[in-house]
């Protein structure tokens, strides 16, 4: 559900949103498959070394691994959740090549946690731990919505600094136009950003054909 409310949620913001190969979220590395076919044997590892709950997706062309921590805000139960997803990244940066370095891992706490000290301290030390691929946890306190979903996608690589809608709605505004007398000036202006300076310049076109 968690993984579903995140890609609708990066959809809505703009962001390109693909699926991610099985391999990713599987079991086993990339070497230990071409040893396989090599020597016939399969090799197995023990189901508590990877999470239990676990999925993979492309934003914005980007690799990364969605998993859930659950329980108590406890670090004994919490660290050897994490230990797992992190065998899981090693994984997934196996099959990865030379996007391994991009890998992300977002994490979910259970409903509640956003205001729980405890929660909140266990969660900046996971993120503070950039062992195998970087980390960011998402509390929130009651069941998630698509909002919150944005809300946490403004900490990550996919946060947009404008609303997309208006950002479009203003270039598609300037897409027939020439720049008017005065361009120049509004480009050099310090105080103008991103969102000032299409409203200025839209200003100084209908100023000329007044």
């Amino acid at each position: 559900m968690l993984m579903s409310l995140m890609c609708e949620a990066a959809r809505a913001i703009g962001a390109t949103v693909r699926d991610a190969i099985p391999q990713l979220s599987g079991s086993r590395f990339n070497a230990e498959v071409l040893s396989e076919a090599i020597a016939g044997e399969t090799l197995g590892r023990r189901e508590t070394e990877l999470p239990n709950k676990v999925g993979a997706v492309m934003l914005d062309d980007i690799p990364v691994l969605v998993g859930v921590i659950d329980g108590t805000a406890v670090k004994a139960n919490v660290d050897p959740q994490v230990r797992r997803y992190r065998n899981q990244a090693t994984i997934a940066r196996s099959w990865l090549g030379t996007d391994a370095p991009n890998l992300q891992l977002f994490l979910t706490g259970p409903i509640g946690a956003l205001r729980d000290p405890a929660w909140r301290q266990l969660a900046a030390e996971i993120e503070a731990d950039d062992r195998t691929c970087r980390k960011l946890v998402w509390l929130y306190q009651d069941p998630p919505t698509i909002d919150d979903a944005m809300g946490f996608f403004g900490r990550t690589f996919i946060a947009r600094p404008w609303p997309i809608h208006q950002l479009t709605e203003q270039l598609d505004s300037m897409a027939n136009i020439e720049l008017p007398d005065g361009w120049e000036e509004a480009i050099n202006d310090p105080d103008l950003d991103f969102n000032g300076l299409v409203e200025k310049l839209v200003e100084l076109e209908r100023g000329e054909r007044a």
